[in-house]
C-alpha cells in the first residue's frame, strides 16, 4: 500500500517566490509557468518549470511547482510552441 501512495503524491519543487520573469499559461485548469530565452543571436529555448501549487511559509517564503509529467509533455509542449511562436520561433523546449 505504500508503494501506491508514492505515485500518486505529486513531487514538489521549491522556488523563492520571485518568480516574475515567468510566463504563466493557463493549460487543463492549472498554471503552467516557463521561461523563454531572449538573447538576440543564439538559438531560442523555452525551460518550463511546472504547474503552480500554492506558496510554503518557512524561514523566506517559497513558490511550490509540481514538474510536468513524462505522460503529458508532448501535449504541453505543443501549447507551448503555440503560445511563444512569436517571441521564440522554433524554439527548442525543456522540461525540469
Amino acid at each position: 500500500m505504500e508503494s501506491s501512495l508514492a505515485t500518486t503524491t505529486p513531487r514538489l519543487i521549491e522556488y523563492p517566490s520571485d518568480l516574475s520573469g515567468c510566463t504563466s499559461l493557463h493549460y487543463e485548469g492549472r498554471n503552467l509557468l516557463f521561461l523563454c530565452s531572449h538573447e538576440n543571436g543564439s538559438s531560442p529555448f523555452v525551460v518550463v518549470l511546472g504547474y503552480f501549487s500554492g506558496q510554503k511559509e518557512d524561514v523566506v517564503t517559497k513558490d511550490l511547482i509540481e514538474p510536468v509529467a513524462e505522460s503529458s509533455r508532448r501535449r504541453v509542449s505543443d501549447a507551448i510552441a503555440l503560445q511563444t511562436s512569436k517571441e521564440c520561433p522554433g524554439a527548442h523546449i525543456f522540461f525540469l
